[in-house]
């Protein structure tokens, strides 16, 4: 049995298209199908052998389109604050106002866009009760086995980019290492 080194996909005669479409973030799973492939060779090829033109020209086109929305929530804003400006000067407070929020919101999209603004929750579980239960007792289940505790509270520390050491009697307060 020989074993070819040759890449199956790279091999295919519809070759042009299916980079196209892993570029584009089409599934390999979805196009071995589509063009009777293994997903796993579409994997590698994609890591690869994908022409890096076309993958640089794929991030290109992305950040033409994200500049582009930027640019017209940009002339919004303008807009909204001329209109606002135009309303204020013509004693129209409610116009004004309401051009001013317009104006505002455009903003906050911008600082979105931008990456200035975060969206989403973020959760500090480091004072969570719980979490803190659970944190001292791993540390007293690892007191005979004081490499390992230190082990774990150093990957805790990395891990929630805490500069305090964390250690058992700031945990649970009733914790020392005497118990």
């Amino acid at each position: 049995m020989t074993v070819s080194n040759k890449c199956s996909v790279c091999q295919h005669n519809e070759i042009n298209a299916i980079n196209e479409k892993l570029v584009s973030g089409v599934s390999p799973r979805n196009l071995a199908k589509d063009y009777g492939l293994n997903h796993m060779a579409l994997y590698r090829h994609k890591d690869n052998h994908l022409p890096k033109t076309l993958v640089k020209a794929k991030q290109v086109e992305e950040q033409t389109a994200a500049d582009d929305l930027l640019d017209r929530v940009e002339t919004i804003y303008n807009q909204a604050w001329q209109l606002m400006e135009k309303a204020e000067q013509e004693g129209k407070y409610q116009p004004a106002v309401s051009a001013l929020k317009e104006a505002r919101n455009s903003l906050e999209l911008i600082g979105k866009l931008i990456g200035q603004l975060k969206t989403g929750t973020e959760i500090n579980i480091t004072y969570n009760t719980e979490f803190i239960a659970v944190r001292g007792a791993i540390y007293k289940a690892l007191l005979p086995y004081p490499e390992a505790r230190q082990a774990v509270i150093q990957a805790l520390d990395n891990e929630l980019e805490d500069d305090q050491e964390l250690l058992p009697e700031v945990v649970n307060g009733a914790y020392s290492e005497r118990d």
